[in-house]
């Protein structure tokens, strides 16, 4: 954790006020700046200090509290907000969300979900000093159907919230056929069209479109009728997406299987492409199309921003490995086992191959991939399975709620 962070709590119960103390006291690398019972003195002691953090407890009358707060942080911009509310209806979170909370606090306090809050903003106070973790978009792509891409896309984004701890979104922008919810065992309520159909395209009506897996991964998931999805542009998504990786550590994308408005927003912003292929004389030749697309759109610039990953790899294949780099002119990243039963089992029962107790040898290589796309990021110890966060993603969190 940072080891420079510090806090002024301004809140008017006597009592609160010292349990927040307490629990802040007690995490390293936080000193408490001051803290005050009033919000004009508290207000203004934080101007004066200029805290990393700024735990502001919403009294009544609320719209003046949350006025008070959006002035201080357009005055403030680099102070993380934390607002302290007893009324977590979705009219007041949507305004302390417009007011620039960075965290909701629920009452009763939890101090584990402080102590992970008051980690995020180290995480991101490392990054901008320039000693931060990595965070990106990672897009899986194919230009050939059935190569794999829905399947690769969600145990990778499982493996990746399992491996790092981290907070991770799924986003399905394959809007024509994508199932990457239905893969993880999900029946969405909500959708890319619900975030689409939001009278403001913004990271609350995006947020309001994700849902959740038990693994603490959340999800984009795809337009649920298809009279909905002709009307959905390249901005649009490009939009989404620059909203959630604002909002997540990393961002895992299932991309169309064309290339097309909606595909080239999404490439413009990932940070890496995984070409997925298969040893097979059709699927090298999409890739090598694909390939030839990437070096005109100079999306290859960057020797590693494209990279190749195989599928269904076998000892019996048509194509090697070997004669597969050779070619399509680069090396292979990562491959996946040919696993035909338990990739199949588990597309039908939709439970994922990673992040659980079951093993399986193409379970095993997309986790060994995660682990090579991040592997600063690797938490040692058990990974099998992660609690589910009781928390939101992004800009606003809730504490305590289920």
């Amino acid at each position: 954790m940072n080891s420079n962070l510090t806090v002024v709590v301004v809140h008017r119960n006597d009592e609160e006020r010292t349990q927040l103390r307490l629990a802040l006291e007690a995490l390293p690398g936080v000193t408490i700046a001051g803290e005050r019972s009033e919000l004009r003195s508290g207000l203004a002691l934080a101007h004066q200090v200029r805290p990393t953090i700024l735990i502001l407890d919403l009294a009544q009358p609320i719209e003046d509290s949350l006025h008070a707060a959006a002035q201080f942080k357009m005055e403030h911009p680099d102070t993380a907000m934390f607002l302290a509310t007893d009324s977590l209806d979705p009219d007041t979170l949507l305004k302390a969300l417009r007011a620039g909370a960075q965290e909701v606090l629920r009452r009763p306090l939890d101090r584990g979900s402080l102590r992970e809050a008051i980690e995020r903003v180290s995480r991101q106070s490392a990054k901008k000093s320039g000693t931060g973790s990595a965070r990106g978009v990672i897009t899986v792509f194919g230009n050939k159907g059935g190569s794999g891409v829905t399947t690769l896309a969600t145990n990778l984004a499982i493996s990746l919230r399992t491996l790092t701890r981290r907070e991770v979104a799924l986003a399905d922008f394959d809007v024509f056929s994508g199932d990457a919810a239905f893969l993880l065992g999900l029946s969405p309520t909500r959708s890319l069209s619900d975030a689409l159909a939001a009278p403001r395209l913004d990271s609350a009506s995006v947020q309001d479109s994700l849902i959740k897996h038990e693994s603490g991964l959340y999800v984009m998931s795809q337009p649920d009728q298809l009279d909905r999805v002709e009307s959905v542009s390249g901005d649009q998504i490009g939009t989404v997406l620059e909203i959630m990786s604002s909002m997540f550590d990393f961002v895992i994308v299932d991309a169309p299987h064309v290339f097309n408005d909606l595909t080239l927003e999404v490439f413009d912003r990932s940070s890496t492409i995984l070409l997925i292929a298969e040893p097979s004389i059709p699927s090298v030749r999409a890739a090598r199309r694909s390939l030839e697309i990437f070096h005109k759109l100079n999306f290859m610039a960057s020797s590693d921003r494209v990279k190749l990953v195989v599928n269904r790899r076998s000892d019996s294949s048509a194509i090697s490995v070997v004669q597969l780099e050779e070619t399509l002119g680069m090396p292979v990243f990562g491959t996946i086992t040919n696993d035909y039963a338990a990739v199949s089992t588990a597309m039908n029962v939709g439970k994922p191959l990673c992040g659980g107790h079951d093993d399986s040898r193409a379970g095993r290589d997309i986790v060994a991939l995660a682990r090579k796309l991040v592997p600063s990021e690797v938490i040692e110890g058990p990974t099998d399975t992660v609690p589910a966060a009781n928390k939101r993603p992004g800009k606003l969190r809730f504490f305590g709620r289920g």
